[in-house]
């Protein structure tokens, strides 16, 4: 395979974030606060790369820094953003 279309490859394979990268990018203070958004479906699920556990719990999870990403900008655009200048709105000047 060429070097150029190996960079093509790449460049189509999502990134996969663990989950203390994912943490450190959203702000997320610990594993059981993302875990509890996962649960309630306010965050992306994680992909599975490890095998299961011996108990049938997930092994190791990871996610798509695709969707992590998206989610940080739909938090963004969801957000109320003021007008810097909303306080001088309607405001007098002195005389």
């Amino acid at each position: 395979m060429s070097r150029a279309r190996t960079r093509e490859v790449v460049k189509a394979v999502d990134t996969l974030m663990p989950p203390e990268d994912v943490m450190y990018a959203t702000g997320i203070s610990s594993r059981t606060s993302l875990d509890k958004y996962v649960a309630a479906g306010w965050f992306p699920t994680p992909v599975e790369v490890g095998p299961p556990r011996r108990n049938g719990s997930a092994g190791k999870v990871a996610w798509l820094k695709s969707e992590v990403d998206a989610w940080i900008l739909a938090r963004a655009a969801a957000r109320t953003v003021a007008s810097p200048l909303a306080a001088f709105d309607g405001a007098r000047q002195p005389a």
